[in-house]
């Protein structure tokens, strides 16, 4: 097996590189990973905005530095509420590129601007954009970072001009739900302590695979993601060691008792290498 990162050839089913240490995986496709954050642009996020834009390329240094090398791919998706006029957007999709100077362009072009005047925004159409309208690679380690200091529509906040649901007709929790289907796991970051916020949002993330994690002020956030990814990255080594195991007549007992894995390790990893199409 041919190191990806320094060319050095190592014995089969290896797991590190001899040389630089690197993970070797039997299928560099395993080595993508696609992020996409999902952020409230309304006035009251300027800070966490702000802090996400000039800590974003030390960000990328560290996950880049990981001795996994993932192969990163960045969106972002930004929302607001829906408008009494046309006068500012519900959602504003950057599509996914492998070039983080296009996700720092985008935050740096990003003007946080008032919202719907109510005490929800419009959390389902920016979750529904990113599951939906943008092209995730289908072999990636799928992931979407929410952030926000405001519940979705119709999730009891006072003064909700949509206390029956947004206007989008969307729920975002079946969107979570769908996006798990689908390989996407969805981490909730709560912003502040508004307690219909907080529900909400630990619900997208159950429904989402991910989890929910509150963040207490601005200089934190890019280090509560940072976090949040390496744990991923932990999924991925998992998947490479069970996908390196791989037979087709393999079952979790097998591969458990061949890696010395966790059998409930391997099980949830056959199914990301399925939703992934890789086995």
């Amino acid at each position: 097996m041919i190191c990806p990162s320094c060319g050095a050839p190592n014995r089969d089913g290896a797991k590190f590189c001899n040389r630089c240490g690197c993970a070797l995986f039997p299928d560099e496709r395993l080595r993508q990973l696609d992020l996409c954050f999902v952020m409230d642009a309304t006035g009251s996020m300027r800070d966490h905005i702000e802090a996400t834009r000039k800590d974003l390329q030390t960000f990328a240094r560290k996950l880049t530095a990981h001795r996994l090398r993932p192969d990163l791919s960045y969106a972002l998706v930004l929302y607001r509420d829906h408008p009494d006029s046309g006068k500012t957007f519900v959602t504003q999709c950057i599509p996914f590129s492998t070039y983080l100077a296009d996700l720092q362009l985008a935050l740096d072009n990003t003007h946080v601007q008032g919202g719907g005047g109510d005490g929800a925004e419009a959390v389902a159409d920016g979750l529904y954009d990113a599951c939906y309208k943008l092209q995730w690679r289908e072999h990636a380690h799928k992931v979407i970072l929410l952030a926000g200091d405001a519940p979705p529509h119709g999730k009891g906040a006072r003064r909700d001009k949509f206390p029956q649901g947004c206007p989008c007709g969307h729920d975002t929790e079946t969107i979570a739900h769908q996006a798990r289907m689908r390989g996407i796991t969805i981490f909730s970051l709560g912003i502040g302590d508004n307690p219909f916020m907080v529900q909400s949002f630990q619900q997208i993330a159950r429904h989402g695979g991910g989890q929910f994690v509150s963040i207490g002020g601005a200089d934190t956030l890019i280090d509560q993601v940072l976090a949040l990814m390496l744990t991923e990255f932990g999924k991925v080594d998992i998947d490479g060691t069970v996908l390196a195991a791989y037979r087709p007549a393999a079952t979790p007992q097998s591969i458990a008792a061949a890696t010395g894995l966790p059998i409930g390790d391997v099980d949830e990893s056959m199914n990301r290498l399925r939703q992934k199409r890789l086995i």
